[in-house]
């Protein structure tokens, strides 16, 4: 055998050699006792799309996938749709729940335990923070620090009781850079849950921001998989790639409950979004090494706490972490971000760490397997904090009171002075005024509907109430309007200010969303939330050179094919 022979099957054994032992690369044993704390982990993933938007699998994938990776249960939340409800129940043993992933000005709400609206989300980020909290769900920031511009959450501001994502896959994908990609798809072919590991890295600003926010808060963290299972790398080509059951056994949530699922998949929803919603779950790394025993709780006297709960400083509780955990593993115990206690190297009892907690504070866990800088496991916290803290917190946690509407400065326009205006497809009665149908007496604006349905050659369909009296409104603040309907829908209010750069008659539309109810509601609608989707836009809305006043519904506002009524009165400035 010459030299060169030998060399190069050399390099083939190095190259076999090599591959074998990546295909062996599995997560790292545990060991230790199961904690006994009384309550059941129950392991899952959150954010993943389908057919339905732009995933690559069809619902029925996602089960039969979450079931192969030995999840509990799994969120489906397709954008800015519910497509997927009467998929909702379990399947293949699998408790499957469908929420949505909602678009906004000020990036994309994930939106869990919601029911299915007659109308579409508006785009607003505090309409769907309203929307979600109306339709019974729980909302959570997603992938609010991505590496892309227009996925960034920038409503830190916005009440509500809302969580954040932790980690995102998408955002963990945009982060890696080329050169980590092409490994992790090299080596996906022989290991897939090792590839994607080596895709991963630590959410450090992530949790420097959840820390600010819990200061002030409850503030649920999870982990978003945003699995699509499809990679599109052109119009035509979109390999399944990474696969789904790869991304759940990589990373997964745990909701921490009471009791064991039921099989009842209504009450078991119930109690899956309800642990999420408050914060009593964590972040595992499986690929790492199985987190489904780790517990990180309080006890004040007879009292028991949990990640997500509020813990009585005055009774001095102490804190307890415990876990089947790879030797040589660390826990470390943080307060309001700020290392407070780190536990020495698990051995064969596994990971433990005891801690009291003497000072207010929120209170979370992050553990560490040897020889990697990824956290394996993120709790939410346990705060404690004196009882008027509790409450200011548990206040803040809540929704605020919706403020009362703005007084009218100026009546805007008669009733009779609207026309109604409709596609082909649409139908609206053209008996606009109502004689007496106001709230007060008055008389009301009529929109009576049947919106038609996109076809070929004609994608948009709408019925509107329009007037088209030029007004100078400079020195008002906003609308304030009365507004009552048959069902729930939203429909627009557009103002349409001069533009002689835009294409549509030297005018540009301003909108903003309201939502109906079926009992009269004064609505206002500040000038500081309408906003433009014009090409041609000039920048900002122009009050002095009002051209129009318009109440349209489409189907960017309801499903098409929708019919009902909406009734208008007073419509003002303030």
């Amino acid at each position: 055998m010459t030299r060169r022979r030998r060399a190069l099957l050399g390099c083939l054994a190095a190259v076999v050699a090599g591959w074998a032992w990546l295909a062996s690369r599995g997560p790292l044993p545990v060991s230790g006792p199961p904690p006994d704390d009384g309550y059941v982990r129950v392991p899952g993933a959150v954010h993943v799309h389908t057919t339905l938007s732009d995933g690559g699998g069809t619902p029925a994938e996602v089960a039969a996938a979450a079931r192969a990776a030995g999840l509990g249960f799994v969120a489906i939340t397709d954008h800015n749709t519910v497509e997927a409800k009467p998929f909702e129940g379990v399947h293949d043993g699998v408790l499957t729940l469908v929420g949505t992933e909602i678009s906004t000005t000020a990036g994309h709400v994930l939106a869990l335990g919601v029911k299915d609206p007659a109308y579409r989300f508006s785009g607003d980020a505090l309409d769907a923070l309203h929307d979600v909290r109306d339709l019974g769900g729980t909302a959570f920031a997603a992938h609010p620090l991505s590496p892309r511009t227009d996925f960034l959450w920038t409503g830190w501001g916005l009440p509500g009781p809302w969580g954040m994502e932790l980690w995102n896959g998408d955002s963990q994908w945009r982060a890696a850079g080329w050169g980590r990609l092409l490994r992790t798809a090299a080596v996906y072919l022989v290991n897939p849950r090792h590839a994607l590991l080596g895709s991963l890295s630590p959410p450090g600003d992530a949790l420097a921001r959840w820390d600010r926010l819990l200061a002030d808060r409850r503030v649920a963290g999870l982990l978003g998989a945003d699995a699509h299972s499809r990679l599109p790398l052109s119009k035509r080509f979109a390999p399944r790639f990474p696969s789904y059951r790869a991304l759940f056994e990589l990373a997964r949530n745990y909701a921490v409950l009471d009791a064991p699922l039921s099989g009842d998949a209504r009450r078991d929803a119930e109690a899956i979004v309800t642990a999420l919603a408050r914060g009593r779950c964590y972040v595992g790394i499986d690929a790492l090494a199985s987190a489904a025993a780790f517990s990180f709780v309080a006890t004040a006297g007879s009292e028991r706490f949990t990640m997500g709960d509020a813990a009585p400083l005055e009774a001095r509780p102490r804190l307890r972490v415990a876990a089947r955990a790879p030797r040589g593993s660390r826990a470390r115990l943080l307060r309001d971000g700020e290392l407070v206690a780190r536990s020495e190297p698990s051995g064969e009892a596994g990971l433990r760490l005891e801690a009291e907690a003497d000072l207010p504070g929120c209170y979370r866990v992050e553990a560490r397997v040897p020889g990697h800088e990824l956290p394996w496991i993120l709790s939410n916290p346990i705060c404690v904090h004196d009882a008027k803290a509790r409450a200011d917190r548990e206040a803040r946690s809540s929704w605020p009171d919706d403020p009362p509407p703005p007084a009218p400065k100026a009546v805007l326009a008669d009733p009779a002075a609207f026309v109604v205006e409709a596609d082909p497809s649409s139908e609206a009665q053209h008996d606009v005024r109502v004689p007496g149908g106001g709230p007060r007496g008055g008389p009301a604006a009529k929109l009576a509907f049947r919106l038609g349905r996109p076809e070929p050659g004609r994608p948009f369909v709408w019925c509107a109430l329009v007037n088209r009296e030029p007004r100078d409104l400079s020195g008002a603040r906003g609308l304030v309007l009365w507004v009552k309907a048959d069902g729930e829908y939203r429909f627009w209010v557009q103002f349409r200010d001069e533009n002689p750069a835009a294409r549509d008659e030297g005018v540009e539309p301003w909108f903003a969303s309201v939502r109906t109810s079926r009992e009269w509601r004064a609505v206002a609608v500040p000038f500081a939330r309408l906003r433009s989707i014009h090409p041609q836009t000039d920048g900002s809305f122009d009050a002095a050179r009002v051209r129009a006043l318009v109440f349209v519904v489409d189907h960017g506002a309801v499903k098409p094919g929708t019919a009902g009524t909406i009734w208008i009165a007073e419509p003002a400035v303030y």
